[in-house]
């Protein structure tokens, strides 16, 4: 059985290391923004973390969660709108998942 104190400790230590690296990165872009040709390098950042998580996922993704990224990111593209495109991919899981992971 999972100790409660134990699980509390480590979402607190996961939820410190998520913020120092935000903080961190923040402050190290904000040195390096000044540096001539560093600026196209910072702004492409988000974009390859983003890529570094959704390629392995599509690659061993079922139908329905193929198809879920791919409507979020064309949302994404298009709207640039986070909300819309997240609620998509969630209702396309939960609506066509059961239909497309059958094939």
């Amino acid at each position: 059985m999972v100790d409660q104190q134990s699980t509390l400790i480590a979402i607190a230590l996961m939820a410190s290391v998520v913020y120092l690296t935000r903080v961190g990165g923040y402050f190290i872009g904000l040195q390096l923004r000044h540096i001539a040709g560093i600026k196209p390098v910072l702004e492409a950042l988000p974009g390859c973390a983003f890529m570094a998580i959704l390629a392995p996922a599509i690659r061993q993704g079922s139908v329905s969660e193929i198809l879920a990224m791919s409507c979020v990111v064309l949302i994404m593209w298009k709207s640039n709108n986070v909300v819309f495109a997240t609620g998509t991919g969630m209702a396309v899981l939960l609506l066509a998942g059961p239909y497309l992971d059958g094939i």
